[in-house]
């Protein structure tokens, strides 16, 4: 009877695995997954990501790969880019601003005493390039 429990279990248990997406989420390195309180996924499709990232006046985010992307600024943003192995470096950008950046590992943190808010156009594996 205890054989018969076991493997029971074990076919109950090969059936769970064929169901889940490996590798499960506690993986996945996007900022979406990683920091879904200032980076939100809005549009995805086999061509493109694009994510909002929003930040509180003086809020930080995580330190993240940030994949390539094109940067388009929604409101006027001065922001600290945080690097884990440099110096902090300043950037400001007007509403409308838009550019391409390479890929990186950063963090930012908003300066001013409004929200920031930029979106990010993340073409389909940019995440090897740069």
């Amino acid at each position: 009877m205890i054989r018969l429990w076991l493997v029971g279990c074990f076919f109950l248990a090969a059936a769970t695995a064929q169901t889940q997406d490996f590798p499960p989420e506690i993986f996945d390195t996007h900022p979406t997954a990683l920091d879904p309180a200032h980076f939100q996924l809005v549009f995805e499709n086999h061509r493109v990501q694009v994510i909002r990232v929003r930040l509180g006046p003086h809020e930080k985010s995580m330190i993240l790969e940030i994949p390539a992307h094109v940067l388009a600024c929604v409101t006027d943003r001065h922001v600290r880019l945080l690097y884990t192995h440099g110096k902090p470096a300043e950037r400001t950008d007007k509403a409308g601003y838009t550019s391409w950046v390479e890929r990186d590992d950063c963090g930012f943190e908003n300066l001013e005493d409004k929200p920031a808010e930029w979106i990010l156009v993340v073409p389909n594996g940019s995440e090897k390039s740069g």
